[in-house]
């Protein structure tokens, strides 16, 4: 059996741009950054009024494309016996995306909190180093802090000395 091994950079620099044009609307001044890691690079930016719908259609475009690579895997691997030489599919070149969008904060808080909850643990779930972590980017953030957000905050965050 062979083994394939992939290394990805994690880019989370500032995906703010104040001179790069939205590539939905071509507003100048970007807030999120998605990138498809392929030859070529592909690199999309969004304005904050842009990012939600374009966030959508990026996972819908990767959902697609993932969904296509499984069929293609069970057609060639139902085949591989009768046909050694076919091509086995390649996956879909990944993606990563950052923002300095609160709907994202929220969204990723929903999506641990509820995971980190439900898995047995015997150490507490990392919520004071989230919260450290949102507190130290809050004033990169477009727009106000969310009052879920401020909650989630006050709950983990170490009082101030």
């Amino acid at each position: 059996m062979r083994e394939s091994v992939a290394s990805l950079t994690v880019d989370d620099s500032d995906p703010r741009d104040p001179s790069a044009r939205c590539d939905r609307c071509g507003t100048q001044g970007t807030i999120a950054r998605a990138i498809r890691h392929s030859e070529p690079l592909e690199i999309f930016r969004y304005c904050i009024n842009c990012w939600p719908a374009a966030q959508e259609d990026l996972e819908r475009r990767q959902t697609q494309e993932l969904n296509e690579y499984h069929q293609a895997w069970r057609a060639w691997d139902s085949e591989r016996l009768r046909d050694p030489k076919r091509e086995r599919p390649k996956p879909p070149a990944p993606w990563s995306g950052n923002s300095r969008s609160w709907s994202d904060v929220q969204r990723f808080l929903e999506l641990i909190t509820a995971k980190l909850e439900e898995i047995p643990r015997t150490t507490p779930p990392p919520f004071p180093e989230i919260a450290a972590e949102i507190q130290a980017t809050a004033a990169q953030m477009v727009g106000h802090m969310p009052a879920e957000v401020a909650e989630f905050l006050a709950k983990y965050l170490p009082p101030s000395a």
